[in-house]
């Protein structure tokens, strides 16, 4: 082997770190096995019900900001991981045992540690790691997480043959597990360990950067100033996959007229657009399991392995929708993926009203609704990064508090209409959400984005 490629197969490993591997376990806790495990026990009070507790899950997401800012004040990353693995570990293993009035707030529970763990994930490459590398360790963390989450669901295949006390209590295992490797793994942090966030002059590199080594003999160095390391994104893996916009630091609290300043200049119609495209789709992911099971007559067993076999072929997605976004820039590949998903989303709807048709069918519209999602988390945040370059992270911020308020939406709005009207008005009214979106995005962001 050429001592060139030796090397940069090394740097490559030196990216996966040991402390990956309880985070690992937590991501597919969070969206490996309660996307699957928490809706089938969930149905045994209504697929509305299924709805309200997959909402709650996704409203966990909001504690990832509190996540950050404890580990801002306090720096506690080994305990505050340990505390939110043992979150999700009880909320799983407690599920079964109560009533519907206690599934929701569990659910909640469970969103909230992982997102709160995910976060925390995040600052120890932040505050560990030089500014230019970020990138390129946070896409690493990603894939180590999706890989984790294909393997839970292979597990949650497995799981949903079980009784659901049965399957919740093995599952509560595995975040289970990261408590033990979270305190052992995870490394401790002191206070000079931790790195400023700043803006680095333009010229800087990895080689040249200032710092100790290259300081002015005699020179002073300049006291660093306290940062505020609450991430743009709230903490949500989209669409429960792994998400490349958890990326982008943010300082400081929004107030109502800095919010409002930057929803101008095309942010507001991205948003106004992102809403009800991401809740139509969330229709599907919420109800998944149920949904294949009651509409299409697929075994849970089924569309857990097919989902899993979904998440691994997905994962090179990630660097071609990159490569899309960099030739024909991110407001195409946004539209193209939306329109995608409106046609996917009726062809879903138009067989579940069917009834009989092939399993390979619902399950290939599925496979198309997930590769949408590689590029659309992709495109995404580099589009509205174009819309608000001086203020790209806090743009982000807005995008995916939006994904989180939509996730809600989609989640609670299916399930509702799933248990009123059926799962094919269900699928339908998740494909007319999306394709308001992408009309509005048509008209208005795109429009204004090509005119430019």
């Amino acid at each position: 082997m050429p001592v060139n490629r030796w090397l940069a197969r090394g740097r490559a490993a030196l990216l996966l770190e040991p402390w990956f591997t309880p985070f690992t376990l937590v991501n597919g806790a969070g969206v490996g096995l309660a996307p699957i495990l928490l809706p089938l026990d969930a149905a045994r009070y209504g697929v509305g019900h299924v709805g309200l507790v997959m909402g709650a899950f996704n409203l966990g997401a909001l504690a990832a900001p509190f996540a950050g800012d404890l580990a801002d004040r306090y720096h506690a990353y080994r305990p505050l991981a340990t505390a939110f693995a043992a979150v999700m570990a009880v909320a799983l293993w407690l599920f079964p045992w109560v009533g519907p009035a206690g599934q929701v707030p569990l659910g909640l529970a469970e969103g909230a540690g992982f997102a709160a763990a995910l976060t925390v994930a995040n600052l120890l490459i932040v505050e560990r790691r030089p500014k230019a590398q970020w990138n390129v360790r946070l896409a690493s963390l990603e894939t180590t997480l999706g890989v984790g989450q294909a393997g839970a669901l292979f597990m949650a295949a497995w799981l949903s043959g079980l009784t659901p006390r049965s399957a919740l209590g093995i599952g509560a295992i595995m975040p289970a597990a990261a408590i033990p490797l979270a305190l052992y793994l995870i490394p401790r942090l002191r206070a000079a360990d931790h790195r400023v966030v700043s803006s680095p002059a333009p010229a800087a590199s990895p080689a040249t950067a200032p710092g100790p080594a290259g300081a002015l003999p005699g020179a002073t160095p300049p006291a660093p100033a306290p940062v505020s390391h609450r991430f743009a994104s709230i903490g949500h893996v989209g669409e429960w996959g792994p998400s490349p916009s958890r990326r982008h630091p943010r300082r400081g609290h929004q107030t109502p007229a800095d919010v409002a300043a930057l929803l101008r200049g095309g942010l507001g119609w991205m948003l106004a657009a992102w809403i009800p495209s991401y809740a139509g789709t969330a229709v599907v992911f919420s109800l998944y399991p149920v949904l294949f099971l009651h509409a299409f007559g697929i075994a849970t067993t089924t569309s857990a392995l097919a989902f899993a076999v979904i998440v691994f072929v997905s994962l090179p997605l990630y660097i071609v929708a990159g490569r899309a976004c960099q030739r024909r820039g991110p407001a195409r590949a946004i539209a193209g993926a939306l329109a995608s998903r409106v046609i996917l989303l009726s062809a879903l709807a138009a067989f579940a009203a069917a009834g009989h048709v092939a399993a390979a069918l619902p399950l290939a519209c599925f496979a198309g609704i997930m590769f949408a999602w590689s590029f659309l988390s992709v495109a995404s945040p580099a589009f509205t990064g174009l819309l608000k370059p001086d203020a790209e992270g806090d743009a982000q911020g807005l995008l995916n508090a939006g994904s989180g308020l939509a996730g809600v939406l989609g989640s609670v709005a299916g399930g509702l209409i799933a248990s009123q009207w059926g799962y094919p008005a269900a699928l339908a009214a998740g494909a007319g959400a999306v394709l308001l979106g992408l009309v509005i995005f048509i008209a208005t962001a795109l429009r204004r984005r090509n005119s430019k």
